[in-house]
C-alpha cells in the first residue's frame, strides 16, 4: 500500500536534491565574486581559498575613487536604456506585421532575421569602426545606441512574432467588425495584451547591452566608455587586480539581478508564450 507513497517521495526528493545541485552550480559564481568583493589583497591570493575571512570595502573605495567612474556608469545605463526602449518601439511593428499580413516566403524572412543575430561581432566591427570615424559617431552614445539597436532587433523581432502568434486573431477582427481603426485595435487592443512580451524583450535587451564588451571597447573612448570597458582596466600586464574587479562586477550584477526579479513573471511569461510556436 505504501509503495506507490515512498516511489513518489524519493522521486521528489531526487528532483530537489538535482535542483539544489543545479542552482549550487549555477549561482556559484554569483556567490565568489560577491565575497571575493570584501575580501582583502591577502585572503584573495590566499590558497587554498578562504571562506572564512575580516570583510573589507577597501576594493569598493578603490572602484569608485576612479576618475569618471559615475559617467561610466551614467553611460552604460542611458545606452541600454535608450537602446531597449528603441527596439521595442521598432521590433513590435515588425513582428505584428509577419505575425498577421500575408506575404511571400514570410517564414523564411523571420528566420533570416534571426541568423542575423548569429553574425560574429568580430566580422564586423572594424567595418563599423572605419564608418563611424569617418561619418563622426565614433565615441559617441548615439552610435553605441545605434548599433545595439541593429544587434538587438532580429531577437526581439523572433520573440515578439511567437507571442503575437498566440493572442486570438478573433479580438481583432471583432474590434474591426464594431468599427475600430487598424490603429485604433493596435493600440488599445493588442499592445495592452502584448505588455507581458514586451517587458520580457525589453529586460532580455537591456542586460544584452548593459553585458556588452567588444564594440564597447572598439567604439568608444573617453566620452562614452562603459562599464564593461572600465572592467577590463583591472586587469593589466603586471597583475589583475581581483578585489577591485570583483567589486565592480558586483555593482554592476546588482543592479540586473535586482530589476530581473521585479519583472520575473513578465520575464517568464513573455519568453515562454513567445516560444511556443516557432
Amino acid at each position: 500500500m505504501n509503495r506507490p507513497t515512498d516511489k513518489r517521495i524519493a522521486k521528489s526528493v531526487g528532483f530537489i536534491l538535482l535542483l539544489a545541485m543545479i542552482c549550487s552550480v549555477s549561482f556559484f559564481p554569483i556567490f565568489w565574486i560577491f565575497t571575493t568583493a570584501f575580501k582583502s589583497p591577502s585572503d584573495v591570493m590566499c590558497s587554498p581559498p578562504k571562506m572564512l575571512f575580516v570583510p573589507t570595502i577597501d576594493n569598493f573605495r578603490t572602484v569608485l575613487g576612479k576618475p569618471g567612474v559615475g559617467g561610466m556608469f551614467l553611460n552604460s545605463g542611458v545606452i541600454a536604456l535608450s537602446a531597449s526602449l528603441i527596439v521595442i518601439c521598432l521590433a513590435f511593428p515588425a513582428a505584428y506585421s509577419l505575425a498577421r499580413f500575408r506575404m511571400k516566403r514570410k517564414d523564411d524572412m523571420a528566420f533570416m532575421m534571426l541568423s542575423l543575430k548569429m553574425f560574429p561581432p568580430v566580422a564586423v566591427v572594424i567595418p563599423f569602426y572605419i564608418m563611424y570615424n569617418k561619418i563622426g559617431l565614433y565615441d559617441s552614445q548615439i552610435g553605441l545606441i545605434l548599433l545595439y539597436v541593429a544587434v538587438n532587433i532580429p531577437l526581439a523581432v523572433w520573440l515578439l512574432l511567437g507571442f503575437l502568434k498566440e493572442l486570438p486573431v478573433a479580438l481583432e477582427e471583432s474590434a474591426l467588425v464594431d468599427g475600430a481603426s487598424p490603429i485604433q485595435v493596435l493600440m488599445r487592443i493588442v499592445l495592452p495584451l502584448s505588455a507581458t512580451g514586451l517587458a520580457a524583450v525589453g529586460i532580455l535587451t537591456f542586460i544584452m547591452c548593459w553585458n556588452e564588451f567588444f564594440f564597447a571597447l572598439v567604439l568608444t573612448g573617453r566620452n562614452t566608455r562603459t562599464l564593461t570597458v572600465f572592467l577590463y582596466s583591472f586587469m593589466t600586464f603586471r597583475e589583475i587586480q581581483w578585489g577591485p574587479l570583483m567589486a565592480l562586477g558586483t555593482m554592476m550584477t546588482l543592479p540586473v539581478i535586482i530589476f530581473s526579479m521585479f519583472f520575473r513573471r513578465q520575464l517568464i511569461e513573455g519568453i515562454t508564450l513567445g516560444a511556443l510556436k516557432e
